[in-house]
């Protein structure tokens, strides 16, 4: 075990937010889950508390969508009809480009008429990714992880048949977008949300800070048992992103005050995690 696991408390315990539900984790914060069909079998989702700044609407941001398939859209239509109090989501903020997290951001914001929040490196690489088989499958995939050792056949061919992986659970990506970036603050609601870039993982991730909820919604830079996936791929065959990981999720967790880090998942039941020493 990590030595530092020690400061780290599951508050909630085996209390998790049932499908189409929430929990609140802090004032305004709520904490929700989507199931996916993969051996890590959900994501955990955010709705923050947010005012339009020009019309002064009150209303809500999600923060990361899901991938796109009905059982989650379903779900997010339960959560619309019980959880967001007869109010309107406002935008979409989505953390980073991979499936799980942006797959139901177009659905999302033309149910709504909201706009995406996302940085521009993924945007893009998001729409890329949605019309191509490129670094998540197919032939070239398959030949690349065959060149650096991957030798099982079945394995290869595993990779290969995955030409439409991507897109299957990214099928469109909003045309529009706004950008965020490194350093940048979010109003939300009542509370200041701070902007921290991050590489290796993904291109561009962004989590959020708020100081004064004293919460890190750290996506999947900072996780609090597993580890993040940090790949080479045939789209950037000379990457070496280890050591644009490592300083980012350094700085991602050097955050301060933190009582409360929301990850994208966790090993244990609990989604949320609590420092001891914050």
């Amino acid at each position: 075990m990590n030595p530092d696991e020690s400061q780290l408390h599951y508050p909630f315990g085996d209390e998790l937010p049932q499908t189409g539900r929430t929990i609140e984790v802090a004032p305004g914060v709520r904490w929700l889950r989507m199931a996916l069909p993969f051996a890590l079998d959900h994501i955990n989702l955010w709705l923050l508390r947010d005012r339009d700044a020009e019309s002064g609407r009150e209303g809500w941001a999600i923060v990361d969508c899901g991938i796109a398939n009905d059982a989650t859209r379903d779900a997010w239509e339960h959560v619309f009809a019980t959880e967001l109090h007869g109010l309107p989501v406002l935008r979409v903020i989505v953390t980073h480009m991979h499936p799980d997290h942006i797959g139901l951001a177009h659905w999302l914001t033309e149910r709504w008429g909201a706009r995406l929040w996302i940085s521009a490196t993924d945007f893009n690489a998001a729409r890329l990714a949605s019309q191509s088989t490129t670094g998540f499958g197919g032939d070239a995939a398959a030949a690349f992880m065959a060149s650096h050792g991957l030798a099982d056949p079945e394995a290869i061919d595993k990779v290969r048949k995955r030409s439409n992986y991507y897109a299957s659970m990214v099928p469109q990506v909003p045309p529009r977008f706004r950008r965020m970036m490194e350093g940048d603050l979010l109003r939300i609601g009542e509370h200041d949300w701070h902007c921290h870039a991050g590489h290796g993982h993904a291109p561009e991730h962004i989590s959020l800070h708020s100081r004064s909820l004293r919460v890190l919604i750290s996506g999947d830079m900072v996780l609090p048992r597993i580890s993040t996936n940090v790949s080479v791929i045939d789209l950037e065959p000379e990457g070496n992103p280890l050591p644009l990981y490592r300083p980012r999720s350094n700085a991602c967790a050097r955050c301060r005050p933190i009582r409360w880090c929301c990850p994208r998942t966790a090993s244990r039941s609990a989604g949320c995690t609590r420092a001891s020493s914050s």
